[in-house]
């Protein structure tokens, strides 16, 4: 609940199973036709690979929100929906789902806290202010540290000692620690197999999995605009940035670009979200026109010109 004004009508918080299959479906769809046209291309050596791999990777960066919303059990109403959802999402962005359940979840418990936050704790420095120099910035943006960092969460919960990582994750509670390793190990088992399976079997493979590496550029661009040089207390509307964005970004991204308002009510259906903005357009305090806009500011920010 938000700590501001009038709580929304109950019937945004309805989840219904009709508009997330049909998103998912056709999500599933294009991401497969891409990555077939991708290895289809690469095997003939044909130019139109690199046009090819960019649509994948764009495939897989929505598999992100996917995770997002099933991780909340909001994206449908049947539970076991929600959990293929979780898994589809979790295996795609190289996570365990309980994993991502208790980062995610203690981020919204602590969000923008400089010590509990585990999107920005481990080095709130470097994650919480905009970025002081382009070098910082360029890094961030790139999103290569978050496809390392979630390989490396699981491969950690996956093979060392529970002691070792519930010191380096704290966030993960004492009742679901068995089921993150368990996840993981299973996750680890997958990526292991496909890799393997793939660069074997598959020609192209290689090429195939650059889709990676652009997904996370994607998610770099993403999720910077969220809480990047927000304040550290006051509620989440305080504390949180929605993008006003271009409807196929919103569209691709399950609604997350409203932000602010999924972290004032996060019980709230993707769905619905655009509703609960029109709503809520009025108490939003910090809102930016576009990702085109905010990373401009912040490279000026960066380079010292703002």
């Amino acid at each position: 609940m938000s700590d501001r004004g009038t709580d929304p009508p109950s019937e945004l918080f309805t989840r219904l199973d009709g508009p997330a299959v049909r998103h998912l479906v056709l999500q599933v769809v294009l991401t497969l036709a891409t990555g077939a046209a991708t290895l289809g291309l690469a095997q003939a050596g044909h130019s139109g690979r690199w046009v090819a791999v960019a649509l994948f990777g764009v495939g897989v960066f929505t598999f992100f929100p996917l995770l997002h919303e099933a991780g909340h059990q909001t994206a449908f109403a049947k539970g076991w929906l929600n959990e293929v959802g979780v898994w589809l999402g979790a295996l795609t962005m190289l996570q365990a789902p309980s994993f991502f359940r208790e980062f995610h979840w203690e981020h919204h418990r602590s969000t923008q806290d400089r010590d509990a936050d585990p999107e920005i704790s481990s080095a709130p420095a470097l994650l919480d202010p905009y970025p002081r120099d382009p070098i910082t910035y360029f890094l961030l943006v790139s999103g290569q540290l978050l496809m390392v960092g979630k390989a490396t969460f699981t491969i950690a919960c996956a093979l060392l000692p529970q002691a070792v990582w519930q010191h380096i994750f704290p966030f993960i509670r004492d009742a679901r620690t068995r089921r993150v390793a368990w996840e993981s190990r299973l996750a680890l088992v997958v990526f292991v197999g496909a890799g393997i399976g793939g660069w074997m079997f598959v020609p192209g493979f290689a090429f195939l999995l650059l889709a990676w590496p652009i997904a996370h550029l994607l998610l770099g661009l993403y999720v910077m605009p969220e809480h990047t040089g927000l304040p550290n207390d006051g509620d989440q509307i305080h504390r949180t940035r929605t993008i006003r964005t271009h409807a196929l970004v919103r569209a691709l991204m399950w609604n997350m670009p409203y932000h602010t308002e999924h972290h004032a009510y996060p019980g709230v259906p993707y769905h619905a979200l655009p509703r609960l903005h029109d709503r809520m357009a009025d108490t939003l305090e910090h809102d930016s026109k576009g990702y085109a806009a905010f990373h401009a500011d912040a490279f000026l920010r960066a380079i010292r010109v703002r």
